[in-house]
C-alpha cells in the first residue's frame, strides 16, 4: 500500500496566498522525509476560499526542487481547459525537473464555472477528453507527431522535452460519474476516486464497472492502480482527533454549499461533519485510523491512499505536520 497527501489549497479571509503556498511546500518537505510516496495537487479556478492553485504544475515544479523522493502528481489537471500540446510540454518539464517523479493525474472536469470562465463549451470539452489524452501520449512517445483527430491536429511536430520516465509518466484519471468509470477502464489507465464526492456505493459500483471494462478491453487488471482520496487526521486521543478535524471539514462543506448557490442542490447539501467522520474519513487516534483503513481496503481494494489532511485549509501548518507524523510513524507501518 502506498500513501500520499493531497492539496486543494483553499485560502480563507484571515490567510494569505503566500502563506498558504509556503505551508504547502514546507509540508511537502516533511512528507518527503516521513516516507509518503506522493503528493497530489489540484487545479481549481475562480474561488480563493476553495483553492488558490490554478496552476498545479507550477507548484509541482517548486516542490520538485525542494524534495528528493516523493512523487509529484496533479489531482487533477483539467484537460479540457488546456491545449494538449501545452500539457504535454509542461508535464514533461516537471518530469525532467523532478528526475522522473511526475505523475500525470487528469480529469474531464465537472464545474460549470471553470468552463464558463475559460470560454469552453462544457459538453465539447468532456467529449474531446479521450482524444486529448491520446494526443498527449503520442506527443511523448513519437519523435515526430502527426495527428489528425476530430478535435486536435498536428503535422510534423517535435514536442520537447520528452519525459524523463519511459515511455512516459504514469497516467491517473479522476472518476466521479458512472460513465467516467467505464471510460477510464476502456482507456486502461489508473484511476483516482473519492467516496466523499462520488458516495460509497457510487465508488463500489463504479470500480466494478472500471475493472470489468479493463478486462473487456484486454488491459492487464493487475497493473491498474486504484487511488482512494480520504479525509485524514490523526491525534493522540479520539476526542482530540474528532474535534481537531471538524473546523477544516466544516469550512470545506460550507464552501461547497456556497459554490452551489443558484445552481440547484449538490452533494454538500446532504453532508455534515459526523457523516465525514463516520463514513468517509480516516479520523481518530492510531487504533481507529488503522481500523478505518482496513475497512476501506476491504471495501474498495485500493493500491494507494491519498490522505486529505487539511480539507478546508483552516488547520495550522503545525497541526498538519503533527498529524502527518503520527500517521507516518504509527499508522503506515501497519500496511507496509
Amino acid at each position: 500500500m502506498e500513501f500520499g497527501i493531497f492539496y486543494q489549497l483553499p485560502c480563507g479571509p484571515d490567510q494569505t496566498v503566500v502563506g498558504r503556498y509556503d505551508d504547502m511546500i514546507a509540508e511537502a518537505q516533511v512528507a518527503d522525509g516521513l516516507g509518503f510516496a506522493s503528493i497530489w495537487l489540484a487545479e481549481l479556478h475562480f474561488n480563493a476560499r476553495f483553492s488558490v492553485m490554478p496552476s498545479p504544475l507550477l507548484a509541482a515544479a517548486a516542490i520538485a526542487r525542494t524534495t528528493s523522493s516523493i512523487k509529484i502528481g496533479t489531482a487533477v489537471n483539467l484537460v479540457s481547459l488546456h491545449h494538449p500540446i501545452r500539457l504535454a510540454e509542461e508535464t514533461a518539464t516537471l518530469d525532467i525537473l523532478s528526475k522522473g517523479r511526475a505523475v500525470f493525474g487528469i480529469g474531464r472536469g465537472s464545474n460549470a464555472i471553470h468552463f464558463e470562465g475559460y470560454g469552453v463549451d462544457q459538453s465539447d470539452g468532456r467529449d474531446s477528453f479521450p482524444e486529448a489524452v491520446d494526443f498527449i501520449l503520442k506527443a511523448w512517445t513519437n519523435e515526430e507527431l502527426n495527428y489528425d483527430g476530430e478535435y486536435y491536429h498536428a503535422k510534423g511536430l517535435n514536442v520537447v522535452p520528452k519525459p524523463f520516465q519511459k515511455p512516459h509518466p504514469p497516467v491517473y484519471v479522476a472518476s466521479n460519474s458512472e460513465d467516467t468509470f467505464e471510460l477510464v477502464g476502456s482507456m486502461g489507465h489508473n484511476i483516482l476516486v473519492g467516496p466523499l464526492i462520488a458516495t460509497t456505493e457510487g465508488v463500489r459500483s463504479g470500480l466494478d464497472r472500471y475493472r470489468k471494462e479493463l478486462v473487456n478491453r484486454g488491459h492487464d487488471q493487475s497493473k491498474a492502480r486504484v487511488n482512494l482520496a480520504l479525509p485524514t487526521y490523526v491525534a493522540a486521543d479520539p476526542e482530540g482527533a474528532y474535534s481537531g478535524m471538524q473546523p477544516t471539514v466544516d469550512a470545506y462543506l460550507d464552501t461547497l454549499r456556497s459554490n452551489r448557490q443558484g445552481r440547484g442542490p449538490g452533494r454538500a447539501d446532504v453532508l455534515n461533519y459526523d457523516m465525514v467522520y463516520e463514513e468517509f474519513g480516516i479520523i481518530g487516534d492510531t487504533q481507529r485510523c488503522v481500523q478505518r483503513l482496513n475497512h476501506f481496503i476491504d471495501l474498495f481494494d485500493p493500491q494507494e491512499i491519498m490522505c486529505w489532511f487539511n480539507m478546508g485549509g483552516t488547520l495550522t501548518s503545525n497541526q498538519v505536520k503533527t498529524s502527518m507524523e503520527l500517521f507516518a510513524k504509527e499508522v503506515m507501518p501497519h500496511f507496509s
